[in-house]
């Protein structure tokens, strides 16, 4: 194999394996998306119960102090549920980063197999320009 050959193998290699990094990273951010997605369930599931729970509340007389204690108890749920929340979008957005430096990478890669490409039949060109005047040249001298 030629070095030309080598250094094209070589690219389209390099090639494959951002296509690789770019599709593990795309299932990250896919995963990321959903629990963020999930998490945003959770906190308007979480208020809706603390809505039903008040509604409960105003209707007994005995309620409010344990609707003290559940309204306690959801808002340390709820200061989890916003950390997460907050945790995720600060990952989705570094995983997009660097989803978007891969994609930049993939496609230096694919940038110089072109250049490589043409480089090689930009050669090829000259190498038969070169014979066929060499050929030129012979035809003249046997006359």
């Amino acid at each position: 194999m030629t070095g030309p050959d080598r250094e094209e193998k070589a690219l389209s290699q390099l090639v494959k394996v951002a296509n690789a990094k770019i599709d593990e990273l795309r299932a990250r951010l896919s995963d990321l998306e959903a629990a963020k997605a999930s998490a945003a369930t959770s906190l308007d599931w979480l208020d809706q119960a603390v809505r039903a729970e008040e509604t409960a509340a105003r209707k007994s007389a005995a309620a409010p102090l344990d609707f003290m204690r559940y309204l306690a108890g959801a808002e340390e749920k709820r200061k989890a549920l916003k950390s997460t929340l907050d945790t995720l979008a600060a990952e989705v957005a570094a995983v997009r980063d660097v989803l978007n430096e891969a994609f930049a990478e993939a496609k230096k890669l694919e940038h110089l197999i072109a250049i490589n490409r043409r480089g090689l039949a930009e050669r090829a060109q000259k190498s038969e320009a070169a014979s066929a005047g060499d050929l030129h040249a012979m035809r003249r001298a046997r006359r």
